[in-house]
């Protein structure tokens, strides 16, 4: 059972949402007796890694130039930029199915040279509108005027790839749905994750915690946010965790005696942090895209409050207390913070977790849908 998978970065080490799922399947998949060709791109400072040897028949790894040159082209910058013959020249070594993930990798999706194969993509987000939230939400006006230039030519790109693609495989209830109003073979298999059974412990903690790639636009508006919003007028311990913060969240936090800063936190210490917070508070102002760190506070941490965009096409609002407004979230955190975790919460998310989100189960049925020779 040998399978190309085609991946938009080096998946390892698993530090933020789209490599965490895809090292995660390449794992699970591994584990069932898949022999997994690699192919990811290389660019920023991350390096190859012999992690992924121990998981992967073979590996490859292609230089990824982030060039403004590639900017003039009628294909998105993210896929423009990984369009690479070499990998192309792979790929027709053999028949074997290949699942490309994300819009970014699948520029080859429509190549009339592959066109006998089996090829799957994996659907991140529905990326245009990703991009579009994105543009949005940045403040820099070269930074928002690129988000919309790509979102404009993510949505007119998007029907060839899913026209060519045999299968679509979402990680969202709603993104599913948006899908299969254009085909039929799409099917939602939940995200991959490091997860394999509830750790949530009983009893109370200390702090609150946000955490999330603070880089992200939509991450660094959720902190501040919460920081004025909520945590200016009480005095509840809250602690915000991610990579590469800028120096206007550390400015604010600054500002707070009860509000700390961890940035750039290994996966250790993260996990500390998620298992020991007496509450994860989570929000978005974007609904596209599956939220890991929702799967990680549930599986690890205790008490979860979130905003509708978090748990949008996901089926998990029973195990959270839902609040929108900053008032609400107030209230919530004061309510809780001196309530006690029970042993019952935990049985109730295993019911649910470790079922639904079983990496091993959506492995086999995500390995239903791929032609192996």
């Amino acid at each position: 059972m040998y399978l190309h998978v085609v991946s938009f970065d080096i998946p390892y080490p698993a530090n933020y949402g789209g490599v965490i799922v895809i090292f995660n399947q390449i794992k699970a998949l591994e584990a069932l007796g898949v022999k997994i060709i690699l192919h990811c791109f290389q660019y920023g400072n991350r390096q190859p890694q012999p992690e992924l040897e121990k998981y992967c028949h073979e590996v490859y790894y292609y230089p990824r130039s982030r060039s403004l040159f590639y900017q003039v082209s009628f294909l998105p910058f993210i896929m423009r930029t990984r369009q690479k013959s070499a990998l192309l020249k792979r790929l027709r070594k053999d028949n074997y199915p290949i699942f490309f993930e994300g819009m970014h990798t699948a520029v080859y999706v429509w190549n009339k040279r592959l066109r006998s194969r089996q090829k799957l993509v994996r659907m991140h987000n529905v990326e245009w509108q990703y991009y579009e939230g994105l543009s949005q939400l940045a403040s820099d006006v070269l930074e928002k005027a690129y988000y919309f230039v790509e979102s404009v030519k993510l949505q007119r790109t998007e029907p060839w790839v899913v026209l060519h693609a045999d299968e679509l495989i979402t990680l969202s209830i709603s993104d599913q749905a948006y899908y299969r109003d254009m085909k039929a073979n799409t099917h939602y298999i939940p995200a991959f994750h490091p997860n394999t059974k509830v750790e949530s412990l009983p009893g109370r903690g200390e702090y609150v915690l946000f955490h999330g790639k603070l880089s992200v636009p939509d991450n660094e508006k959720s902190a501040i946010w919460l920081i004025t919003e909520v945590f200016s007028g009480i005095d509840i311990p809250l602690v915000i965790a991610g990579m590469e913060p800028s120096w206007r969240l550390r400015e604010l936090v600054e500002k707070y005696d009860h509000i700390t800063l961890v940035d750039n936190p290994d996966e250790t210490r993260m996990v500390d942090l998620i298992k020991n917070a007496h509450i994860n508070l989570l929000i978005s102002f974007q609904n596209a895209g599956i939220k890991l760190k929702l799967l990680n506070a549930l599986f690890r941490g205790r008490f979860c409050i979130v905003n509708d965009s978090m748990v949008t096409g996901m089926d998990l609002k029973p195990l959270c207390y839902v609040r929108n407004s900053a008032a609400a979230i107030r209230q919530t955190v004061e309510a809780l913070i001196n309530a006690p975790f029970e042993a019952s919460k935990v049985e109730e998310r295993r019911a649910i977790l470790e079922t639904e989100y079983s990496n091993q189960e959506n492995a086999r049925k995500l390995m239903e849908l791929i032609k192996f020779e």
